[in-house]
């Protein structure tokens, strides 16, 4: 039985983050790599649900893109995914903590955030959870005057949250955590773009509860269900929207931005609004961005069935720029 994300327990007690980063700023990363390995074994045999996830993701990425990923992925190959999962959450904390700073960007999207950054109204960012987002902070730290505000669903990741928030209490100041994106906080965000902020989403997780709010992508072969909520944000927003990513690359993280759309205008069929063109863009530079490292897409639950319901491809699959 398919479950959704928010559902699903915490794949770690607040305690127990905190010895790991303990033994990783006294002990050394390589030390902290050692002791990771018992941790995520015994998460990896506990977490079912979270392990079988793994190797649908895994499998379907080798039937979608059999270069992804060497051999035929199974226990292992998923077993790694876990532990970069655990290496990702140190590195989440670190950023948090110390705004990272060294991150490689390439010329020509670093040039595409200096302009978006100089501009009086601020900017509309997507995201994924693929990589390690929280190192977004190194935009900010690029640009100091620039803040950056990100809706959070804080109730799915309480202890790290609680980590991050007794360690260095001011990092949270542009946290907004969330359940439901209402019209309320739409204008409250609306207000910040108009001031020159930035708002950052997440658009690879459906809303929590029993919303309707989705809609039907091609991900990876299959149709998959994809929040509608950014694109309804990007539209009452009324400003630009790009695409943000941060992956570990060797040694190096790697920042990237790319253009989405200059503005988000829904279609109308039968008086309902309607986002499929700006689901399945989404939906194809996601799976062209994970595509490099499959490894660092962190989504543990069944993606193509979230909420026990199997979703039927609607939505036309557009070359052109949704503009």
């Amino acid at each position: 039985m398919s479950r959704h994300w928010a559902a699903m327990g915490e794949a770690g007690a607040l305690r127990g983050l905190q010895f790991m980063v303990w033994v990783d700023r006294h002990l050394g990363r390589k030390v902290f790599s050692i002791v990771l390995v018992p941790v995520i074994a015994y998460f990896f045999l506990r977490r079912k649900t979270a392990r079988r996830a793994s190797i649908q993701f895994l499998r379907q990425m080798k039937l979608a893109h059999p270069d992804s990923l060497p051999g035929n992925p199974g226990y292992w190959t998923s077993f790694r995914h876990f532990f970069l999962f655990g290496q990702s959450l140190l590195d989440k904390y670190v950023a948090w903590v110390n705004p990272p700073d060294g991150i490689q960007m390439a010329p020509d999207e670093e040039a595409l955030l200096y302009n978006a950054a100089t501009k009086e109204r601020g900017v509309l960012l997507i995201g994924s959870h693929f990589g390690n987002l929280e190192y977004s902070r190194a935009v900010a730290h690029r640009h100091q005057n620039l803040v950056i505000n990100i809706l959070l669903y804080d109730q799915h990741a309480a202890n790290f949250a609680n980590l991050v928030g007794g360690s260095a209490p001011e990092s949270r100041l542009n946290l907004i955590q969330v359940t439901d994106l209402d019209i309320e906080l739409a204008l409250q965000l609306k207000e910040k773009v108009d001031a020159g902020e930035w708002v950052l989403i997440a658009g690879d997780r459906v809303p929590v509860g029993d919303s309707d709010n989705v809609s039907a992508a091609e991900f990876l072969g299959r149709p998959a269900p994809f929040p509608i909520g950014p694109y309804v944000l990007g539209s009452l927003l009324d400003c630009p929207v790009y695409l943000l990513h941060c992956y570990r690359d060797g040694n190096q993280y790697r920042l990237g931005m790319e253009h989405f759309s200059d503005k988000v205008q829904a279609t109308r069929a039968q008086g309902v609004r309607n986002y499929d063109r700006y689901v399945q863009r989404y939906a194809m530079m996601l799976e062209r961005l994970v595509c490099k490292q499959p490894l660092q897409w962190f989504n543990f639950y069944d993606f193509w069935h979230c909420g026990n319901t199997t979703m039927q491809l609607t939505a036309s699959l557009p070359n052109d720029d949704p503009d």
